[in-house]
């Protein structure tokens, strides 16, 4: 036991010696958790500034449009609206849509301010199918994201360890070729192992959408060919994730160092993208100008069958901005450690 206790004692000196060790074992837990409820709160003051802008349309008898709040436009019956009231005596019934963000807010706001002596009662007016279109257009294009910045760690990490730690990368720097097609070369490899994981995470896809379809005997609603049109934006996010592993990864020295960092940085794009996920995140106030969380958000509205409009340029640019700097950085990074 007391060799047992020696052994520990001085792999544990070893291991708190180790600076990468202090800072992902210790430092980024310790930070993890309130970054991650940080964010989250921003994100929902991000929505709840989306809400307060909008003005839902319910139709609603004329005995009950003074009692509804100002936040609502109230319509005659029979007209297009994203919620219906419709009164059977003390009875009130609140039709609405629950995969419509702006119908189910429409409820919330009937809900709040509708109260005593009536009976209230609501009712998805929607199909079952629609609401499962729904949760598969949000979570689709996340997973895509996250499944192939995943994939793409260890080749970016190899692609920029490798050749560090067999002595030729100095000797590849130093070639007529501009660094940054070097650089811009093994960003393309990791690329395709990125495309190549994507493609199988979209195969997949399609088959567990098949399966459901088959086991609800509804309609997921949710063609193939959208899925295609959908997954050129989630390569151009996935390979923006990548380069920035190959930022992260460039200044180190040891494939454990580049693991670690690399890690970090797709950890942010992984956040980014799950922050699309959220129920009622959109497009419009402040998630519309987030990198890749608008990305993910534009994949919704493709799944969907809606036109992101100039959203899409706007995703796409900014994911093309920040490969095109991560690239360059890198080749800056590796240039300078080689001089060292």
């Amino acid at each position: 036991m007391r060799a047992l206790g020696v052994v520990l004692g001085a792999e544990l000196r070893q291991l708190l010696r180790d600076v990468n060790t202090l800072m992902f074992s210790v430092l980024f837990p310790l930070f993890l958790f309130p970054g991650l409820i940080w964010f989250y709160s921003q994100s929902m003051e991000f929505v709840a500034g989306w809400e307060e802008s909008l003005r839902p349309r319910v139709a609603a008898p004329p005995a009950l449009a003074a009692e509804l709040p100002g936040t609502l436009d109230v319509v005659p019956l029979g007209a297009p609206a994203d919620a219906t009231i419709v009164q059977e005596g003390s009875v009130i019934r609140v039709e609405y849509r629950s995969a419509d963000p702006v119908s189910a807010l429409a409820q919330r706001r009937v809900m709040d301010a509708l109260d005593d002596p009536w009976e209230i009662d609501t009712h998805d007016v929607a199909p079952p199918e629609e609401a499962l279109t729904g949760v598969m257009a949000r979570v689709i294009p996340a997973l895509l994201v996250i499944l192939s910045v995943m994939a793409s760690l260890y080749p970016a990490v190899e692609a920029v360890v490798a050749d560090r730690e067999r002595g030729t990368l100095e000797t590849t720097l130093v070639t007529a070729s501009p660094r940054w097609v070097f650089v811009a070369g093994k960003l393309a490899s990791v690329g395709v192992i990125t495309l190549v994981a994507m493609v199988a995470t979209g195969a997949g896809a399609l088959v567990t959408l098949g399966h459901l379809a088959l086991v609800s005997g509804a309609s997921i609603g949710i063609p193939p060919l959208r899925l295609l049109i959908a997954l050129p934006v989630a390569a151009v996010t996935a390979l923006a994730g990548a380069s920035l592993a190959l930022v992260a990864a460039a200044p180190t020295r040891s494939f454990k160092q580049a693991q670690n960092t690399s890690t970090g940085a797709a950890s942010v794009v992984m956040f980014a993208a799950m922050l699309g996920m959220l129920p009622r995140a959109s497009l419009e106030e402040g998630l519309g100008w987030m990198p890749v969380t608008n990305a993910i958000l534009v994949m919704r509205e493709l799944l969907l069958g809606h036109s992101p409009g100039s959203w899409a340029a706007v995703a796409i640019g900014q994911l093309a901005v920040i490969t095109t700097v991560a690239t360059a950085w890198t080749a800056r990074s590796l240039g300078k450690l080689e001089v060292r």
